[in-house]
């Protein structure tokens, strides 16, 4: 799941204003920025001053570098008990109660920032999350839409307002939103793959220039090269040619992971369904194995590459194969018993 963040992290504004009293100077020599870079600079800035909240954000964004999240908790709880007007220090304490699966910890931080100021928009969005989390979709709409009036040109909400029309069957809504999205940040990934996906299922050629873009962005995104791979591929029968750029998608995927058993599982498909090459087909179902033994799917497709061939007993073994990884598998035990009659 993708979290959404504040816009900007009032803890870092915050660090930014208290930064002459509790960081490095930046214009400071190495051995002053490690001695005001370290566990005990930061006690001794507590120390001095205990009633001041700046200290504790100072020293749990200390914590937070080091990956102390439990001290780095106390701290900003620390510092929002000395004010709890502090509510992006809440805010982010919330984040981290979340990050770490404490849900209803974090719940109550947002709650408690809304309750200072309701109109709050990064804990507004983050408990729609959370009511999105929940297919809580009418409350989740609410927060949205009140964050929105704060700020109408939020592409988090409206990423928000997408998933939650995704998941409630409005598409067209939910393409909407996303478009919104891309036209107030073009530089938003996740959007173009949401879009891209929404294009798809309508079996619309524009998905391939979502996802085109999505790999501008991105140029090694496993995702977007295999969710275009995959649209490619289910509509070659439009254009040959687009078979060939599926397997050369998917070899590209194989480039940036070798240990990719789904990018070798789709070549062996796209050879086996719709090129009729079985030989390569199978080669490539047994290189999916190779990567992910216990894929029974990949079994059975290599032994319909290889029943195909005419190879029966081959292809028995392979359909026993993929039973024993998954008993239950019923078109493995369909092809078993019609290769068995075969053999007969």
């Amino acid at each position: 799941m993708r979290f959404i963040k504040a816009s900007s992290f009032g803890v870092l504004a915050m660090l930014g204003a208290a930064g002459c009293a509790f960081g490095p100077s930046g214009s400071a020599d190495l051995d002053t920025t490690a001695s005001t870079d370290s566990l005990g600079w930061f006690n001794d800035q507590v120390a001095a001053a205990p009633q001041l909240p700046e200290a504790y954000v100072a020293r749990a964004q200390f914590h937070l570098r080091n990956d102390r999240t439990g001290e780095a908790m106390a701290d900003y709880a620390r510092a929002v008990g000395l004010d709890s007007t502090r509510t992006e220090d809440r805010h982010r304490l919330g984040e981290i109660r979340f990050g770490i699966q404490d849900f209803e910890g974090a719940v109550r931080e947002w709650q408690g920032v809304l309750a200072v100021d309701d109109q709050h928009i990064p804990a507004l969005l983050s408990l729609a999350e959370v009511d999105l989390l929940l297919r809580s979709y009418d409350a989740a709409l609410v927060k949205i839409n009140n964050a929105l009036r704060n700020d109408e040109r939020l592409e988090d909400a409206y990423f928000l307002k997408g998933r939650l029309y995704l998941e409630t069957g409005d598409t067209a809504t939910a393409a909407s939103s996303f478009q919104t999205v891309v036209e107030v940040n073009p530089t938003r990934y996740d959007a173009y793959i949401q879009l891209g996906l929404l294009y798809a299922a309508a079996h619309d050629d524009l998905a391939l220039e979502y996802f085109k873009t999505a790999r501008s962005l991105k140029a090694n995104s496993i995702e977007a090269l295999y969710d275009e791979a995959i649209y490619l591929q289910e509509h070659g029968q439009t254009d040959q040619l687009r078979y060939a750029s599926a397997l050369a998608l998917y070899d590209r995927i194989l480039t940036l992971d070798p240990t990719n058993a789904s990018a070798a599982f789709n070549k062996g498909f796209v050879h086996l369904e719709y090129l009729n090459q079985y030989d390569s087909a199978a080669f490539w179902f047994d290189a999916a194995i190779e990567r992910l033994p216990y894929y029974h799917q990949a079994h059975y497709n290599k032994g319909l590459a290889l029943e195909s061939m005419g190879r029966n007993e081959d292809a028995l073994t392979a359909y026993d194969n993929a039973l024993s990884y998954a008993p239950a598998y019923t078109p493995a035990a369909l092809a078993k018993g019609r290769v068995i009659e075969a053999l007969r």
